[in-house]
């Protein structure tokens, strides 16, 4: 208990001295001072850039409608917003009674027939402002030259940085999509009841394929955006160069070739710029570091479901600093960490478009998925087709604190290069999501840089049988395992594999499995730092070679740094007495031969071996 009451008191007297800012200071109405029936006004945009005004009538005030937060109802009369009602995107308009500021439009109901709105009070607001922004929260973010001088510099606990964010589990390797998924279904698991939303953020997403599009909106659903298709915009001429009370401001996920933009409005403009907006949380993931723009509306499209505004990002301004639950902050003298993503594709005669340049926000949840986005989309974009392909990617990924790593990877697949067939073969996804979930360092990406040469052509080994001369064999006698190969339009080819039969293997069973080199696993040691995490992902067989192992009658254990193969029985049971961790688990051994041949190779083969107790040679006598 004792270690929660700072905290605790913390944020009681945030929210005390935003009250008592608002009761005191002539430019704000605090809720103790509204009553039914005031009349006032707002301001948001509704095309352009230029905030328009809108008259607001109160209905009542809901008290503790959300923890230490209540709720101004408010209904907005206007020829608009009477048919458009709750509208996604004017989250952060100020309202104004009394001629005094008195909070953000925020809230809405699905279906509501009446234009009735909820308006997060401002005091609320405000209590954000007090808030600690450290520069070491945002990994890569530095401050303007004319901005205010950064705070504290000293590093925050590794559970302070990561509150709220999903755990990364030792080395298992998880999809682009995980961390965004466990983050969304928490998200899902506290939806208000009774139709009631946040007046949401809508997600502008501009130069994306239709597929991809519509895979990113279902991922980022579950965090409360809704997602449509518009432009990429991104000018950086004209339009507003600053803030304003009741303009479009934009949270920039990606800018460039493609674009994904969260859309809001900015409700007050604070000393130094300090800028609060939205009136609601836009992940409610603290501390977030993204990056920030003006906005142009383009135009409000109105749904019996839930109109939103269609707009998109001006001039970038700014990083959004805090994304707690009655506003977001955003602070003008920060410039963001944004990481550079190309993606160039070759081999494809006649695209209209082969290089792809795309900027996106650095965030420990976000950056995999957007990363996943922007190449899906380049090489849908730009090589559609679905038939067989050879490909091989080069690609670089910035490490923070690593330099660059760079991998050098071939496959095929037969349903094009824009399948998941490619992509689940490319190991740069585990680097990136290692860089911002490894158990070890604060790290981060810095750049991406993938080149993918395709090749449209069938011209592959397929291994179709193997076979050996007997399947009874002498322990410690080298065995010939004849693999055969497939190649299209071409007479089959025979390669002849030596492997040795191990003496540990006498009077058991051993299991022969023939691959491509490249869907073979690797025993790897338990990972003792991020160094370890990118030197396993680097560690793997070529698409083309072909590999015959042999599943030893032995076990191994994997440590810190090392790997323990072939333990005898009674080795391994005293070794797992002593370590009982998910990582020292025993895994079946592998005695393995490499042929590396010139063309990549696909598909896969099993025998059995019998082998006997005692060799022919020992019972003749010999």
């Amino acid at each position: 208990m004792k270690r929660l009451l700072p905290g605790l008191c913390f944020v009681l007297s945030a929210s005390l001295l935003g009250a008592a800012i608002a009761q005191s200071t002539p430019g704000f109405i605090h809720v103790d001072e509204i009553r039914p029936g005031m009349k006032g006004y707002g301001l948001s945009v509704f095309k352009g850039t230029a905030p328009e005004r809108f008259d607001v009538e109160v209905i009542d005030v809901l008290h503790n409608f959300r923890p230490n937060q209540d709720m101004i109802l408010i209904r907005t009369p206007h020829p608009l917003l009477n048919r458009a009602r709750g509208v996604a995107g004017m989250s952060g308009s100020p309202i104004y009674l009394d001629g005094r500021l008195a909070g953000a439009y925020a809230y809405g109901w699905s279906f509501g027939s009446d234009p009735v709105v909820g308006v997060t009070p401002i005091a609320s607001m405000l209590a954000e402002l007090k808030r600690p922004v450290r520069l070491d929260m945002f990994p890569g973010a530095k401050p303007l030259p004319n901005g205010p001088r950064a705070e504290s510099t000293k590093l925050p606990p590794s559970n302070e940085r990561f509150a709220g964010l999903p755990p990364f589990h030792g080395q298992r390797e998880v999809s682009a999509f995980s961390a965004i998924r466990a983050l969304g279904k928490r998200r899902a698991a506290v939806q208000a009841p009774v139709g009631l939303h946040r007046a949401t953020t809508p997600i502008m997403l501009g130069g994306l394929h239709d597929s991809v599009a519509h895979m990113l909106a279902k991922e980022l659903e579950p965090l409360g955006f809704v997602a449509t298709q518009s432009s990429v915009g991104g000018s950086s001429k004209g339009g507003p160069t600053r803030f304003e009370p009741g303009g479009a401001v934009a949270v920039e996920l990606a800018r460039g070739d493609i674009s994904i933009t969260g859309v809001g409005t900015v409700t007050y403009v604070g000393k130094g710029g300090r800028t609060l907006a939205f009136g609601h949380p836009m992940m409610e993931a603290g501390a977030s570091g993204l990056p920030t723009a003006t906005a142009r509306v383009l135009h409000i499209l109105v749904s019996e479901s839930r109109s939103f505004k269609m707009a998109e990002a001006g001039q970038p301004l700014g990083t959004m600093v805090q994304d707690r639950q009655p506003a977001i902050v955003i602070d003008p003298n920060i410039e963001p960490a944004r990481i550079p993503v190309r993606v160039k594709v070759n081999g494809v005669e006649g695209a209209p478009k082969t290089e792809w340049n795309v900027e996106v926000a650095s965030h420990r949840v976000l950056t995999p998925s957007i990363v996943y986005g922007v190449i899906a989309n380049a090489v849908k974009s730009t090589a559609s087709d679905a038939t067989d392909v050879i490909f091989r990617a080069r690609s670089k990924v910035g490490i923070e604190g690593h330099g660059v790593v760079s991998l050098d990877e071939q496959g095929f697949s037969p349903m094009g290069a824009a399948s998941s067939a490619v992509f689940s073969q490319l190991r740069m996804f585990a680097l990136m999501e290692a860089a911002y979930a490894n158990a070890f360092e604060s790290s981060r990406l810095t750049s991406i840089d993938l080149e993918l040469d395709l090749e449209y052509s069938r011209e592959v080994f397929q291994i179709s049988d193997a076979s050996v001369a007997y399947e009874e064999v002498d322990p410690g006698e080298e065995v010939t395992i004849y693999v055969r190969l497939r190649r299209v339009d071409q007479a089959d080819t025979i390669r002849a594999v030596k492997v040795r039969i191990p003496e540990a293997g006498a009077g058991k069973t051993v299991r022969v499995a023939i691959a491509a080199g490249n869907q073979v696993a690797i025993e790897q040691p338990r990972p003792g730092s991020l160094g370890d995490l990118i030197d396993q992902a680097q560690r793997r067989f070529p698409a083309t070679s072909l590999v015959v192992a042999l599943q030893m009658p032995s076990r191994g254990l994997r440590f810190e740094g090392h790997v323990v193969d072939s333990l005898p029985a009674s080795a391994l049971n005293s070794l797992q007495l002593v370590s009982s961790t998910e990582d020292s688990r025993p895994f079946v051994t592998q005695s393995r031969t490499e042929i590396k041949l010139q063309q990549v190779v696909v598909g896969s083969a099993n025998l059995t071996l019998r082998v006997r107790a005692i060799a022919r040679h020992q019972l003749l006598g010999e």
